[in-house]
């Protein structure tokens, strides 16, 4: 699927050079506004969804009507979306998805303060899901599964918003022994950054790839030598996504408490020292 990385000013109905549109409070809604603005923001999605793409597949293979369309998350998101870089004005209010909350988060109530981040997490997940669903519905139609579930390996098929924000983690422990390695990888939609000991992104990346020895009463079961080993595990960027998530976590400790102290970050953010191979990867 190809993306369209950079903002399509003539999808934009938005008055030129206007400031983005504010999202008013409905009670307790600062989470779902953050959220919101984040995802509207996001150039690839935002072509996206002003070009309709994934509505206009949800009515073609899923029903169709308006009362259909109208509980499918991803469509609500998208219409939200479009309005926001659509209209005139300088606020507007998110009732749609604000009374379709459940639809995104089963447990979320309204009027409550909610975590961000999770919020976040639900809705990418509501958005994946659907498309995985239109996808498979397809496939059957076809009379044969999807390509990507044959050419991955029986795994969910792509969808936008993996090409958008999936990546990819390789978890390697090396035995010091045998430098027998084990490989793990893992798909990822964000990563999740201790603040404790830092004070600029940078540092918490670092922090989050350095090197753990594992030995003493932690030693390694290695395969090759059949015993306890010291070994060396780390994390690596196996796949970059085309839009890096960071979730910055501010509570640490047994009470949660809130780590307050601003940090720093740079305009362009350079991975390749993160990464398991040596080729360069910004993100500005």
């Amino acid at each position: 699927m190809a993306l369209q990385m950079s903002w399509q000013p003539s999808l934009q109905r938005r008055k030129s050079g206007a400031p983005p549109l504010g999202l008013r409070n409905l009670g307790n809604t600062c989470y779902l506004n953050s959220v919101l603005q984040c995802l509207t923001y996001t150039p690839p999605l935002a072509n996206f969804c002003l070009r309709a793409q994934h509505s206009r597949l949800c009515k073609k293979l899923d029903g169709g009507g308006e009362d259909k369309k109208r509980e499918c998350p991803f469509c609500i998101l998208e219409k939200r979306i479009a309005r926001s870089l659509s209209i005139d004005g300088p606020h507007d209010a998110p009732s749609k998805i604000e009374s379709c909350l459940r639809l995104f988060a089963e447990h979320f109530q309204w009027g409550r303060q909610e975590d961000a981040h999770e919020f976040l997490r639900y809705v990418i997940d509501a958005c994946h899901n659907t498309c995985v669903k239109l996808l498979k519905v397809a496939a059957t139609g076809n009379g044969g599964t999807s390509p990507d579930e044959d050419e991955r390996g029986g795994r969910e098929p792509s969808t936008v918003v993996r090409e958008i924000f999936g990546g990819a983690l390789l978890s390697q422990v090396k035995c010091l022994s045998c430098s027998t390695e084990s490989n793990k990888t893992d798909e990822i939609m964000d990563i999740s950054l201790d603040l404790y000991q830092s004070n600029s992104l940078r540092d918490a990346l670092r922090c989050f790839f350095q090197p753990e020895i594992l030995d003493g009463s932690n030693k390694y079961s290695c395969s090759s030598c059949k015993k306890l080993s010291e070994a060396r595990k780390q994390m690596y960027i196996l796949q970059a996504p085309n839009v890096l998530v960071i979730q910055l976590k501010r509570f640490e400790g047994m009470y949660g408490s809130k780590i307050n102290k601003d940090v720093s970050f740079e305009e362009v953010l350079v991975l390749s020292n993160f990464m398991c191979k040596a080729s360069q990867v910004c993100f500005a």
